[in-house]
């Protein structure tokens, strides 16, 4: 693909990227939408593990694709990781894709494809780096099983993948070099080994970096793993969360075959009998998925495949060679 298609107008400064196996492209689009809905200056980037053939729609505009990153690492990374590991490790070359493809582009948001906006992303901070922490408040342990309390810190990481932001400045870019090296081969899904993709090596991201700014706004990622420190309710037609505007909420863990349940987890607190405030929001989700083709997006193959591991031919060659 020609990297003229994203070539739009050109007048936005700010926009915001995920990045998804094609049969995913439902909860993009969804996504897409959401923001966009909202941030009526900004653009989206969808970001697809595959080639044209791969992605449904017609419409190229604001599509990247994996074979559009000029980088020899990718070819390595393809054969190494499962579909979420890889998912994971390509955000930060995408990122880096993305902000060389855009010279006007200032500010770049990273959103999980399970996400849903509610809110406009008001600037907060013009730092360089934006991370999202999992919990903001000391106040005790979510009342389940203990790889969801404070020891998951250490087990999963600090800060949350799921939602980061950039700003064009020097130190943005070295950040991303910085784990472009890590997401190499340090992105598996091993967290007994202490590896969990792209996530736990943010750990370290205050120490080796200064412009950076930690945004606890409890309005952002609204998740599973704070819920216990962030009342939401409704007030005159707006969500609110702990006062502040519902901006974004993560969807991690819930399954469109299973509209009743907030996750897969198999516990009581987590449920809508605990927050039965939160119905609402998830059935506004469970209908946008439907609404962008999410029982047909589902059944789309994942383009390539570890021949060592499973037996099958590479995608590769088509893509790359």
């Amino acid at each position: 693909m020609s990297d003229k298609k994203n070539n739009s107008s050109n007048t936005f400064t700010t926009a915001a990227y995920t990045v998804v196996t094609p049969n995913y492209l439902a909860h993009a689009w969804s996504l897409k939408k959401s923001f966009l809905q909202h941030n009526l200056d900004a653009e989206f980037f969808i970001c697809i593990l595959g080639d044209e053939s791969h992605y449904p729609d017609k419409n190229l505009l604001n599509v990247y694709f994996i074979n559009n990153i000029s980088d020899d690492r990718i070819k390595g990374m393809i054969l190494r990781y499962n579909p979420f590991e890889l998912s994971c490790a390509i955000k930060p070359f995408f990122a880096t894709h993305i902000l060389e493809d855009q010279p006007g582009l200032q500010r770049l948001i990273y959103l999980d494809s399970d996400m849903y906006v509610f809110g406009v992303f008001t600037p907060l901070t013009d730092a360089a780096i934006t991370l999202s922490p999992h919990r903001t408040k000391n106040i005790g342990f979510l009342p389940v099983t203990e790889n969801f309390s404070f020891i998951s810190l250490n087990r999963y990481g600090v800060y949350n993948a799921g939602y980061f932001e950039l700003q064009r400045k020097g130190e943005a870019m070295a950040f991303l070099d910085w784990w472009k090296v890590l997401m190499e081969k340090g992105a598996f899904n091993k967290p007994d080994e202490h590896l969990f993709t792209d996530q736990p090596w943010l750990n370290a991201v205050p120490s080796f970096f200064d412009d950076i700014y930690i945004n606890k706004n409890p309005g952002y990622n609204v998740a599973y793993w704070n819920l216990i420190e962030r009342r939401v309710e409704e007030k005159e037609g707006s969500i609110y969360v702990n006062g502040e505007p519902l901006v974004l909420f993560h969807f991690a863990k819930y399954k469109v075959e299973e509209p009743e349940k907030m996750t897969d987890f198999q516990n009581d607190f987590l449920s809508f009998a605990t927050f039965p405030e939160l119905k609402p929001i998830f059935r506004k989700y469970h209908e946008s998925l439907l609404e962008e083709g999410y029982e047909k997006i589902k059944l789309i193959l994942y383009p390539f495949y570890n021949q060592k591991a499973r037996g099958k031919k590479s995608g590769l060659k088509k893509l790359f060679f």
